[in-house]
C-alpha cells in the first residue's frame, strides 16, 4: 500500500438531542482543552439553562473533556464507560455523517474538506427528524 501526499483533517465537536433531532456541531483543525471550552461556551448560548430539563453531555474519557478547569456552565457530565463509543448517540450521528457525504469523497486540499464538511453539517441539521431516527435511544 502506497501514501500519496499529506494527511489533512478537521475535527468536528457535536451534541445532539436525541428526542428532537436538534443539533448543534463546530469544526476546529484540533482538540483540546482550550478548544473544547470554546465549544461548551457556545453551546451554553445556544441550549439556555432550563429550569425543567436537564441539560446532560454525554462524554467519553478524552483528556480534554476531563480537565478541571473546564467550566460545563449549566450542563451535567456523564462519562461513558472506557472503549464504549456505540453508547453516544452522536457516534451514529458521526457514521451516517460519513456513510451519506464521505464515502466517496476524496480531496488533498484542506478549505476544500472544511467546505464539504460544512455542507454535510448543514445538510443533517436542517433534517432534525433524520437525526433523531439516527440518534434515538432504543427500548
Amino acid at each position: 500500500m502506497s501514501y500519496c501526499g499529506q494527511h489533512i483533517r478537521a475535527n468536528v465537536i457535536g451534541a445532539v438531542c436525541s428526542a428532537s433531532g436538534e443539533s448543534f456541531e463546530m469544526i476546529f483543525d484540533g482538540v483540546d482543552t482550550a478548544v473544547f471550552q470554546c465549544y461548551l461556551d457556545e453551546l451554553a448560548k445556544i441550549v439556555p439553562l432550563h429550569p425543567d430539563k436537564r441539560r446532560i453531555l454525554i462524554l467519553d474519557n478524552a483528556s480534554w473533556h476531563k480537565s478541571r478547569s473546564l467550566n460545563f456552565h449549566h450542563f451535567e457530565c456523564a462519562f461513558l464507560p472506557a472503549y464504549s463509543p456505540d453508547f453516544n448517540p452522536i457516534e451514529r450521528l458521526w457514521l451516517r455523517l460519513k456513510a451519506d457525504h464521505f464515502a466517496d469523497f476524496y480531496t488533498d486540499d484542506h478549505q476544500a474538506l472544511v467546505d464539504h464538511l460544512c455542507s454535510a453539517l448543514l445538510t443533517l441539521m436542517n433534517d432534525p427528524e433524520k437525526i433523531a431516527s439516527c440518534c434515538a435511544f432504543r427500548k
